[in-house]
């Protein structure tokens, strides 16, 4: 199927799931009226995704590089969060510097230049470190270019996978797929955690998440792989077996990485850029990680 079709096919899909949630949605507001409970909690924190998904679905199949325009955006927020949260904020020379260097990276993903592109983290990390060279102090500077190191790689390069993505051959259909099954893990993961939960599977940094609801997430993700293939130009078993698996694994960990974050800096949310759900970096976490092992998955069984 030609790019258009895939195109087409995503943005049935996107409706239909939105109409569905939107379903469920209105039912539980009227269940919570009729016992007089109040449901705007519910309506602000599950209705932000009716303004999030347009916002990724329409340029993701209507312009590749508005897409990965929003893409870099949202690195910046995330980095911006993450920042202020860790105090990097108050050295606004470095946070020039690393929001520089993050846009920088979405130079080549622009440019479909892929060797540049995995090449990013050497210059980002060479260019940091001559920082407190050129200032010429170093007071407080292994901590600052430690932080903004993180910060640009962790939050600017590996999302950038993600915008790159969508230059491979079809990659407006990896792009889809990577988000609904990382939305789709989380959910599943919640879900057979409070169903069928006994173990902790890491109580000190989310005593919420169990052993039994991430494997079994896991399985269901891969079912959902299998069910949604046709939004991909090519369907190889094993790679959509590697694709949902590493989406099972990476999403829960690139969870726990924001967690530990937070518990270390003892914060709740890293923003509260979205009304009922924190910063972006609350909601894109099992994204993160995810993004690059999946890009580099799917290049590998789809476009090599």
């Amino acid at each position: 199927m030609d790019s258009a079709g895939i195109g087409n096919r995503i943005l049935w899909l996107t409706a239909l799931v939105l109409g569905a949630f939107g379903v469920i949605v209105a039912v539980a507001s009227l269940v919570l009226r009729r016992t007089g409970r109040s449901p705007r909690p519910l309506l602000t924190k599950y209705g932000a995704w009716f303004v999030i998904a347009p916002v990724i679905v329409l340029p993701l199949v209507y312009s590749r590089m508005l897409f990965q325009v929003v893409v870099m955006l949202l690195s910046l927020q995330c980095i911006r969060e993450f920042s202020r949260v860790t105090g990097l904020w108050a050295d606004r020379g470095m946070m020039r510097i690393s929001y520089l260097l993050a846009a920088g990276l979405y130079v080549p993903v622009l440019a479909r230049w892929y060797g540049l592109h995995q090449a990013g983290p050497l210059m980002v990390i060479g260019v940091l470190l001559l920082v407190p060279i050129f200032r010429g102090h170093y007071e407080h500077m292994v901590q600052k270019v430690s932080l903004s190191i993180l910060a640009v790689l962790y939050f600017g390069w590996f999302l950038s996978h993600l915008a790159y993505m969508r230059n491979l051959d079809g990659g407006i259909g990896y792009v889809f797929l990577l988000a609904m099954l990382v939305c789709c893990n989380d959910a599943f993961a919640f879900l057979w955690g409070r169903w069928l939960g006994r173990h902790k599977l890491s109580p000190r940094i989310s005593p919420n998440k169990t052993v039994e609801g991430a494997a079994l997430a896991a399985v269901s993700v891969i079912g959902v792989a299998f069910l949604m293939r046709g939004v991909l130009p090519k369907q190889s078993g094993p790679g959509i077996l590697l694709l949902a698996g590493g989406i099972g694994v990476l999403g829960v960990c690139g969870d726990l990485v924001i967690s530990f974050i937070k518990r270390d800096l003892n914060v709740k949310d890293m923003g509260a850029a979205i009304p009922g759900h924190g910063g972006l970096l609350d909601r894109c976490d099992s994204l993160i990680l995810a993004a690059p092992v999946f890009f580099h998955v799917a290049r590998a069984f789809y476009e090599v």
